[in-house]
């Protein structure tokens, strides 16, 4: 919707205002990067530079951590509400702000803001955010409410009327671990609003201050129109996905499931999530906000559906969303909440399946992603670390290799190896030589993980795998949790939500004389090597605690999320496969169990009349399991002898087909007849069951077996796999299989 006002707009002017806007944003980011003390800032770029207007509604969010831009708007909006009388708001004030409960995610989602002002008057804000490592409290993985996470602001002026607050500074950075650290990253959010603000008042002496006024506006009001009409280029629907992840049960102890239920509607030019479904909150820190959440399903939206959508607020306007309260997604203060960007990423991927199916119904194959970020198992030591360094240096940090997580696949391409992470389009890693130097760990590798991506017709990307050794520390801890047992992640039409490779443990070692065994022989590069070869054993303590120690010259190993795969992995080009193999992204034995494909051990080489035969094979077994409901189509003869002519392709190997005004799902390959076009495609089709432990061929290092398995949907009448839904038993309402798609609005 344009109005009358932005209408008079110079088209040329305002086009010049917007990228000067976005470059400024980006130079402030930058040199916030600059400042900064955190490897996870400088190097993987969780940081943020934004803008907003005078109400707090977002104008334009540069490349850095996406969910601190939507974040921030909840933020502005509540200090002007509490704060605009008393103490008011006056040129030169800068507010630190980290409440999850009102914007963010957890209470290391910092943020400082900035009102502008012009000849006395305000004219808007911006922000800068950052993920800063500590904020006092407990360390990791023992929080079990927001009170143990850690200072909490809900907005104290830092900055005020120009002047640094030296008071303030040392009341916040105080309660740290590590003041300097987190100090330094305090004061790299205020050089970025500095350098922003002084940018943003030149645009206003180059413009004038109504015209930058209305160009805010304008940007906002693009948003909103663009994203509406890109919703109504696709077509009217309901589409749904299931994802798991696993906490901590504080109160029965060991592993706890949890489900996020998504069920996406799209009507006209408005979209709609509803997360009823998701289990409730966990006693751990395994909780997301509302905010949270919000500020997640932005991130979605941006990446795989307004990506070229103009960064604003404006185009969030068409999009409504909600969750039960007291659910993992809203959870109820003072609930623990300081893993909500994992539960946030579980989300994310129900989320982003849901719409990369709505794309491929609108024929956009070009904008489709299978989602990102799947893991084959959690728990185990994970990324935050306690005690010092080999110079005494206090280590209250995360470890965050995770920004190597591979992509998802494509309807055309593979999703690359170790891509990126979906908040952050200018996201990286550390350097291993950097990494060293702040934590006691030598590093013997990081490659790319084997079996790390989901297998398909096109695979997802890869992660990184790790291994190093603690060294030159006696107090080292990590957050620890139990196994999970489940994959978490999403699939898109038969491709797998995650790969099925990798060890994630801790190995004890012999002690120091490991050192002369490294001086004398090749260290070990493959998790697989450790006991193989007698360099460590893996423990696992039954009794969880939330931290584990990491004595010193003990080996840990750990994998990085990968991406999912895209359709039937039987109907990979073999010599992709064998590529795959020769590349050591997959290995042999994948290679047979998921693709099909038989390849020499040692030669590599394609075997190719015993790929096809077992190819043959794999099909007709697939054609003969019984379906769900008993039957392979729940239409009468009548309606199946009927002429039926393509209606809509919503699926890689499924359309809706017409006859007249009946309508019908089934298969464009060999035109099998399932049901109608708003009844349960995966009741009459061909299912499997599949054991998690049979297909990776062991159990996760604790020993413990799997609690979650794989059901396989098969056309009956070509075997080409439909999809592969992640199901478990445990806290499943029913045998059932969920329903994915309705062509009828829900």
């Amino acid at each position: 919707m344009v109005t009358a006002v932005t209408a008079q707009l110079d088209p040329v002017k305002y086009e010049m205002f917007l990228h000067r806007l976005w470059a400024i944003g980006e130079e402030g980011r930058t040199s916030l990067q600059q400042v900064t003390a955190s490897p996870i800032v400088s190097q993987g770029g969780e940081c943020m530079s934004s803008f907003y207007n005078k109400d707090g509604v977002m104008v334009l969010a540069c490349s850095g951590h996406l969910r601190f831009a939507a974040a921030t708007s909840d933020a502005i909006k509540k200090l002007i509400e509490w704060y605009a009388d008393s103490p008011g708001f006056f040129e030169g004030d800068q507010l630190f702000f980290n409440d999850p409960y009102i914007a963010g995610a957890h209470t290391y989602d910092m943020m400082i803001v900035k009102p502008m002002f012009h000849a006395g008057e305000l004219i808007g804000w911006l922000a800068s955010s950052i993920h800063t490592a500590d904020t006092g409290g407990v360390m990791r993985g023992l929080a079990t409410e927001i009170f143990h996470e850690g200072i909490r602001i809900q907005g104290l002026k830092l900055v005020e009327k120009g002047e640094f607050r030296e008071d303030v500074f040392r009341c916040i950075t105080e309660q740290c671990r590590d003041p300097g650290y987190v100090g330094l990253d305090m004061k790299s959010m205020i050089t970025s609003n500095n350098v922003c603000s002084k940018r943003y008042l030149e645009l206003v002496g180059k413009f004038g201050v109504d015209f930058i006024q209305m160009a805010g506006e304008k940007i906002i009001e693009d948003s909103e129109r663009m994203a509406r009409a890109k919703l109504r280029g696709l077509p009217n629907g309901t589409w749904a996905s299931h994802a798991y992840g696993t906490a901590w049960d504080r109160v029965n102890g060991g592993v706890q499931p949890y489900l996020v239920a998504c069920t996406m509607t799209k009507q006209d030019d408005e979209l709609s999530f509803d997360f009823t479904g998701s289990s409730g909150q966990m006693t751990d820190t395994t909780n997301s906000s509302w905010a949270g959440t919000m500020a997640q399903l932005a991130v979605v939206l941006t990446d795989f559906l307004f990506w070229d959508v103009p960064w604003s607020d404006g185009k969030f306007a068409p999009v409504k969303s909600s969750a039960p309260e007291g659910s993992i997604l809203n959870c109820t203060f003072p609930a623990a909440c300081g893993g909500a960007p994992g539960v946030g990423v579980t989300a994310k991927m129900a989320a982003s399946e849901c719409i990369a199916k709505m794309l491929y119904a609108g024929g956009q194959s070009d904008d489709i992603n299978a989602p990102w970020q799947g893991i084959w198992y959690s728990g185990g030591p994970l990324s935050f670390y306690g005690g010092h360094n080999r110079a005494g240096m206090v280590t209250a940090q995360g470890l965050y290799d995770g920004h190597g997580s591979g992509l998802g696949a494509t309807p055309d391409r593979d999703g690359v190896p170790c891509g990126g992470n979906m908040n952050i389009p200018s996201g990286g890693i550390s350097d291993v030589e950097r990494i060293e130097m702040q934590y006691p760990f030598l590093y013997f590798t990081r490659n790319f993980h084997r079996d790390g991506g989901g297998a398909g017709k096109f695979i997802g990307g890869a992660g990184s795998y790790r291994m190093y050794m603690i060294y030159g520390s006696q107090d080292t801890t990590v957050n620890y949790m139990p196994y999970g047992g489940i994959p978490e992640g999403a699939g898109l039409f038969g491709g797998l939500p995650s790969g099925v490779g990798g060890t994630r443990g801790v190995f004890h070692t012999e002690g120091s004389s490991i050192i002369e065994r490294l001086k004398k022989e090749p260290y070990p590069i493959r998790p697989e090597q450790l006991e193989k070869e007698g360099w460590g054993t893996v423990k696992h303590s039954p009794e969880m605690l939330g931290r584990s120690p990491l004595p010193e010259y003990s080996i840990v190993t750990d994998f990085a999320a990968g991406g999912a795969g895209y359709g039937d992995p039987v109907q990979r080009e073999s010599w992709r496969v064998v590529k795959d193999v020769r590349d050591g992204i997959v290995s042999v034995r994948m290679a047979e169990k998921l693709f099909g494909v038989i390849v020499g051990s040692e030669s590599f080489a394609l075997e190719e009349k015993a790929t096809e035969a077992l190819r043959a094979r794999i099909r007709k077994e697939r054609s003969a399991a019984a379906s769900h409901s008993g039957q392979t189509s729940s239409l009468s003869l009548e309606r199946k002898s009927a002429i039926w002519e393509p209606f809509l392709q919503f699926h890689e190997t499924l359309e809706v087909a017409a006859s007249g005004n009946d309508l019908a799902i089934r298969c464009s390959d060999c035109g099998h007849l399932f049901c109608g076009a708003d009844e349960n495609y995966k009741s009459y089709s061909s299912r499997v069951v599949e054991s998690l432990e049979d297909l990776a061929g062991q159990r996760m290092p604790s020993g413990e077996p799997y609690i979650g398995e794989f059901h396989r949907f098969y056309c009956p009448g070509c075997g080409v796999l439909l999809q592969s839904d992640v199901v478990c038993p445990a806290i499943a309402e029913s045998d059932e299989p969920y329903q994915d798609f309705w062509l009828t609005p829900q």
